[in-house]
């Protein structure tokens, strides 16, 4: 699992997610996106055409970042969503929680 964060412009950022966000790699991924935290009043997308698969500890993961990003005033999309990672959203209900562009 790999978690970029890119700066695409002033007010908004990227994390792009590349592999499996399971169990074994959550701790070390909520490590690496602890940058985000510190964006305020941003555009943040979570780009997750890379993302393999997500298992509920990855969801608990972006449940976090949506609720700190939306203490810090910022909107949240995620895109890319490929299918098996999109039917996890959906049959969790997550699909209600997130906004998709």
């Amino acid at each position: 699992m790999e978690a970029t964060i890119r700066k695409d412009a002033e007010n908004k950022v990227t994390l792009i997610l590349d592999g499996r966000l399971d169990t074994s790699v959550t701790p070390q991924t909520e490590k690496e996106v602890e940058p985000l935290y510190g964006y305020k009043d941003s555009e943040i997308v979570i780009d997750c055409s890379r993302l393999d698969y997500i298992s509920s500890s990855g969801l608990r993961l972006l449940m976090a970042i949506n609720q700190r990003s939306r203490a810090n005033h910022c909107d949240l999309y995620i895109k890319g969503l490929q299918e098996k990672v999109y039917d996890v959203f959906k049959t969790t209900g997550f699909v209600h929680l997130f906004q998709f562009i």
